[in-house]
């Protein structure tokens, strides 16, 4: 089964190191993915946490150190269907005999 992971949506300053290297994320263990995005959000990062606690410490304690962050908001997500983990869709069984 699937676990929880957190998404947070950032809003950036006028500050925001935008066409920076990103790399200094690797050292943000708890960051898994992130990406730049367009309308009200300009970046959304993929975060692994246990509990609703350890988010907020990310949160505060991580990224909110950031001079050019403006605005956050957090939602939980759950992997519920994915075309990478679809067994049906392998090339194994019946589907490596159709091939």
């Amino acid at each position: 089964m699937s676990k929880w992971t957190a998404q947070v949506q950032i809003k950036w300053t006028k500050d925001a190191p935008v066409w920076e290297n990103w790399n200094w994320l690797k050292k943000w263990k708890e960051v898994k993915w992130a990406a730049s995005t367009m309308g009200e959000w300009d970046m959304i990062l993929w975060v692994d946490c246990n509990s609703p606690e350890e988010l907020e410490k990310f949160v505060h304690d991580k990224l909110w150190a950031k001079k050019w962050v403006a605005d956050t908001k957090s939602t939980w997500t759950k992997e519920v269907w994915s075309i990478w983990n679809d067994k049906s869709n392998k090339k194994s069984g019946k589907a490596a005999k159709a091939a």
